[in-house]
């Protein structure tokens, strides 16, 4: 649906001397009055309800007023049967509207006017020129039949509303991790301190995909020692297939170290334990070369996180506007839901390198 096709921003009606003014459409509105029949599962508050949210997307022309008088009106369909059966003129007159609105008759009068206008009502009158007479009244029925647009439109805000209040959240994500990257930054410092400055270099314990298998296994671990401390065996943790495709696509990095034979493989539905273990010497390479982080933090965050971590390898060193990569690892490391952001950064990544960001 576009929204914009439906806006009507209609010239002033042309008026005779002591008769209701018409625009030019309004023969279209008679007919949609006259194609409406009823409508089931509708509530005077539910029509309100979209008045209120949804009307100003479709009808921008629209003064508060009016839409408050809208609103008064379809508040006078007391009885639900009305929607089933299409019978939805009231009677409220203009003083009535005017003390309900604490305004004057005179702006009452053009707020109905431009709700017609816009085809949202019929004023209707009896030869005596009178809304009180007969057959005559305010007829709702365009809101009626106009409940579908309504309806599209509350939907369209709220994916709108949606979008935005998800846009905020990962703007706040980002703001706290940077911020969380600088105490962190000097939290390592810290700690290099006091460990009189060992492990200024970052080993990652090698890792390789057992034949016929995609789980991630530590080479090594049950060669420890007893008494040894040695690094948590993460060999029960399956390859996180959507996080391995989101590396690939969006991290610069990693594509510049695997062929374009890894990168079709590694793309595809079922990629080889070869290509797994090409990200997995890539992100290793990249942690040795790029990031400085203490051992004991990596191998706590991959026992804990899995692949979740090895994406957040990339995502540091390929974020933008990351100036400390380790800071930002540590940071993101100490995340309890790291999928749910190395997800958000990598797609953020992806954009990046696509000029969107």
């Amino acid at each position: 649906m576009n929204l914009d096709d439906s806006v009507v921003c209609p010239s002033g009606p042309k008026s005779v001397p002591g008769l209701a003014g018409r625009t030019e459409s309004y023969g279209d509105l008679l007919a949609l009055c006259d194609g409406f029949t009823g409508c089931n599962d509708v509530t005077t508050a539910s029509v309100v309800g979209l008045v209120s949210r949804a009307i100003s997307c479709l009808s921008p022309c629209l003064t508060d007023l009016s839409v408050r008088v809208l609103i008064l009106l379809i508040e006078h369909v007391y009885d639900v049967r009305a929607w089933r059966s299409g019978r939805l003129t009231v009677w409220p007159g203009n003083r009535r509207l005017a003390e309900l609105t604490g305004k004057n008759e005179r702006s009452i009068r053009r707020a109905l006017s431009l709700l017609e206008a816009n085809h949202w009502i019929v004023r209707r009158y009896s030869a005596a020129n009178r809304r009180s007479d007969g057959n005559a009244g305010i007829d709702l029925r365009p809101v009626a039949a106009r409940l579908h647009e309504l309806r599209q439109a509350a939907e369209f805000l709220e994916r709108k509303i949606e979008s935005a209040r998800e846009q905020a959240k990962a703007e706040r994500d980002d703001l706290e991790m940077t911020k969380a990257s600088q105490a962190a930054s000097l939290s390592l410092d810290e700690v290099s301190k006091e460990s009189g400055g060992a492990d200024a270099s970052v080993h990652l314990k090698s890792y390789k995909i057992n034949p016929g298998s995609t789980n991630l296994v530590q080479d090594g671990a049950s060669q420890a020692t007893p008494g040894q401390r040695s690094c948590p065996e993460i060999s029960d943790l399956d390859v996180d297939g959507e996080i391995l495709f989101l590396m690939v696509q969006a991290s610069p990095t990693l594509q510049k170290q695997l062929t374009a034979a890894e990168l079709c493989d590694l793309v595809g539905p079922t990629p080889s334990a070869a290509s797994i273990q090409s990200v997995v010497a890539a992100v290793r390479w990249t942690l040795s070369n790029q990031i400085k982080l203490r051992p004991s933090v990596w191998q706590f965050a991959l026992a804990k996180h899995g692949w979740a971590a090895l994406a957040a390898v990339m995502v540091a060193v390929d974020r933008q506007g990351v100036r400390d990569p380790a800071g930002y690892l540590y940071a993101m490391l100490k995340s309890a839901r790291l999928r749910d952001t190395v997800r958000h950064n990598l797609r953020a990544v992806e954009q990046q390198e696509s000029g969107h960001a």
